[in-house]
């Protein structure tokens, strides 16, 4: 797996943002992402907006995509250099390919931390395979889109990660049933259909993900 960080600026950024959110933020980062799939995004982000008499809330009203919106902490006043600064929960209607036509998909790769936007540039960052990685690069020349990349690496995880204690193959076949909604109750997609998309059989899935609990569970109770 490799991971992507990559600056989308220009003119045609400014044409794809306009008439959404982003036009009335000064800078949005996100801080910590709770859920990320193919029908939302659920995340907290701290942003500045830049009329820093407005409300948080009248950014995202009518946006097409924010379900729910809560300021949960608030630092600063308005009469303070650039306005208060706000820790914000989103929940939104995830649009895959919007901007770069891939990556924000199981066939294209995932949409990963860190996600940020400032002066106008927006920095998004994607872990996938080598083919997913160059779907995302490409889709932004489609797109006319000025890019630039601030690093491409393998996806490395922190040695004492208990991501380490898997395989290649079971920590992208977790990844992808963790995001395509296996595990919720009720489960979104049961495990023919994530075979489907992984070009394997039910059964060698079941075996895998089987394997990958018991090899993570090995490892928690190892830190007790």
């Amino acid at each position: 797996m490799r991971r992507l960080v990559i600056e989308l600026y220009g003119k045609e950024l400014e044409k794809r943002l306009e008439g959404s959110s982003f036009r009335k933020i000064e800078t949005m980062e996100m801080v910590h992402s709770l859920r990320n799939d193919q029908n939302e995004n659920v995340a907290i982000w701290k942003m500045k907006l830049k009329d820093p008499s407005q409300e948080i809330e009248d950014c995202f009203r009518d946006d097409g995509v924010t379900k729910e919106v809560r300021v949960l902490e608030r630092e600063g006043t308005e009469g303070e250099t650039g306005g208060p600064s706000y820790l914000v929960f989103l929940r939104r209607t995830n649009r895959p390919g919007l901007l770069l036509g891939h990556g924000t998909t199981p066939q294209g790769g995932y949409l990963f931390g860190p996600i940020g936007f400032k002066e106008g540039r927006l920095r998004l960052s994607f872990v996938g395979t080598g083919k997913q990685i160059r779907m995302v690069l490409d889709g932004a020349r489609e797109r006319g889109l000025l890019y630039k990349v601030i690093s491409l690496a393998d996806a490395d995880f922190a040695e004492d990660s208990l991501l380490n204690r898997l395989t290649e193959k079971q920590r992208r076949i977790l990844i992808l049933a963790y995001g395509l909604g296996y595990f919720d109750v009720p489960r979104k997609i049961n495990s023919d259909e994530l075979a489907d998309r992984l070009d394997l059989t039910g059964s060698t899935v079941v075996e895998h993900l089987r394997k990958a609990e018991r090899r993570l569970l090995a490892g928690i109770l190892d830190r007790v």
